[in-house]
């Protein structure tokens, strides 16, 4: 792989993860405010449609588009045909939905959930019409176009369900907000790219002959984060599925937050490379990024939550505390399955995914049936963080029996990460007292901050410490300083060379 295909993939990162970020910080804007006006049952009301909804419109996610980043050769034909097989796909997932909307609600006992799914069936069908021409930006790199698309439709969401929060003041606003984000995403594909697809059903075999196992894919690993929807909301209702769902999107955060964009910036430099050498340095690099960047923030959320739920979400979430103790190890573990799924997906390995991922959502069901009803809630953060532990060995195998990557490169790259990360995390929670509800929000947010402080700089401190100690090693460590001091000398250039007024 050339130096200008590895520095395209370095700048897509960067601005993914800066999508991500603000994408994030939109995303917590609007969490907060509709955490305090929103009580938590009417998150597990939509929760419950979804579950279903997701679970069909997986089918359109990712499949194709994929398949066309994979396939170098992809010509008019194949683009055309992919645009029909998602507006195809959208169009029966609606009319599916629609259908099953009266035995959904029944499903959950809830006749809100009717009309819920109702409104969310439109929402594959208006995907499924999105012009498949922005797939270019990813598989030509093309990743500050890619940025802006994907930060349009999330802010044109973003000013539709924050006022709607204020003035509905119940789940409406949480599915407006989704519906009007997909809309969004629809209309500004058309905007910023100038292919205008058309019906076609030449290369759609051929597609579906690589995609048929990403679809599988997808439906597995939708049961991979979404099983718990099923039998905690059939279980134990929308307002415990409400606080399991929030626990477990803010617990995940490291790793859908960092990982997801990395990932999707580094898929096609993977599709691109041509030798085992070439693959094994960009993973090893990729992954000891993503374990410095992610495990302490996984770390951190372990030992703030006690404060970071009464602050952030208020006090009608407390529950969510011990959900979030235990996912955030789960997040962690995930952040590395993510990347693995990807390298895989990259070397044309899908079918391996969809196996493994089949076996996480059967040990996944296997232990939420058995402590959901034995412990409550908590036993469904119990099941997920022990179906995660046992799995990824499995994942590890298979990198190592698809491309020769063995367990050595990945503890290689995330060993001082992860001893950083535990230290940091144990320095936090001696640091910080003991929680009470008694206690003032003022001194509550104080003690937050406080953590987060002492956080950040143990982290940092014992992460240079263990890199210097190890004579300074070609790493996760020397690409992020690097692109640091390559960004500061630019800054700094620009500045001294712009003439003063």
């Amino acid at each position: 792989m050339t130096d200008s295909v590895q520095n395209r993939m370095a700048k897509g990162a960067i601005w993914m993860v800066l999508f991500k970020l603000v994408e994030r910080s939109l995303g917590l804007i609007s969490t907060l405010i509709l955490a305090r006006l929103l009580a938590p049952a009417d998150f597990g009301v939509v929760a419950m449609a979804l579950s279903f909804v997701f679970m069909a419109e997986l089918l359109t996610a990712f499949g194709f588009d994929v398949a066309l980043i994979q396939n170098q050769k992809a010509s008019q034909a194949h683009y055309n045909s992919a645009w029909t097989g998602n507006a195809l796909l959208g169009f029966a997932i609606m009319a599916l939905m629609l259908i099953l909307a009266a035995p959904i609600a029944d499903f959950y006992r809830k006749p809100e959930v009717f009309w819920v799914v109702i409104a969310l069936a439109f929402g594959p069908l208006i995907s499924g019409f999105e012009n498949i021409g922005v797939v270019a930006f990813r598989k030509e790199l093309h990743f500050r176009r890619e940025f802006i698309f994907q930060l349009t439709r999330k802010l044109i969401a973003f000013a539709v369900v924050v006022p709607l929060a204020f003035t509905l003041r119940n789940y409406w606003a949480l599915v407006a907000g989704t519906l009007v984000s997909k809309l969004a995403g629809t209309v500004s594909s058309y905007l910023m790219h100038p292919y205008r697809p058309r019906l076609s059903l030449a290369k759609l075999s051929e597609l579906i002959g690589f995609s048929r196992w990403l679809l599988f894919n997808n439906v597995v690993g939708f049961f991979k984060e979404r099983s718990s929807d099923f039998i905690i909301g059939r279980a134990l209702g929308a307002g415990p599925l409400g606080i399991y769902n929030l626990s477990y999107e803010l617990a995940n955060l490291p790793s859908t937050e960092l990982s997801a964009p990395i990932n999707r910036a580094l898929l096609p430099g993977f599709a691109r490379m041509t030798t085992v050498e070439e693959v094994t340095i960009a993973y090893a690099t990729a992954v000891g990024v993503l374990a410095l960047l992610a495990l302490p923030a996984a770390a951190g959320l372990f030992a703030v939550t006690p404060y970071l739920i009464p602050v952030v979400l208020g006090s009608k979430w407390l529950d969510a505390v011990p959900l979030m103790e235990v996912l955030a190890f789960n997040g962690a573990m995930l952040l590395f399955h993510s990347s693995i799924c990807t390298i895989l997906i990259g070397r044309g390995f899908p079918s391996r995914i969809t196996i493994t991922n089949g076996l996480y959502v059967i040990i996944l069901l296997a232990l939420l049936i058995i402590l959901i009803p034995r412990n409550g809630l908590p036993g469904a953060a119990y099941a997920a963080v022990l179906t995660s532990a046992l799995c990824t060995p499995v994942y590890l195998y298979q990198m190592k029996s698809c491309l020769g990557i063995g367990v050595g490169v990945f503890a290689a790259a995330i060993y001082r990460p992860l001893i950083s990360a535990a230290l940091m995390a144990g320095i936090v929670r001696w640091s910080l007292p003991a929680f009470d509800p008694a206690i003032p929000l003022v001194l509550l947010t104080a003690w937050l901050f406080a953590g987060v402080g002492i956080g950040v700089v143990s982290y940092v401190l014992i992460a240079a410490a263990l890199w210097l100690l190890g004579g300074r090693p070609a790493g996760a460590e020397r690409v992020i300083l690097d692109k640091a001091e390559s960004f500061l000398v630019y800054r700094i250039r620009r500045y001294f060379r712009t003439p003063l007024n």
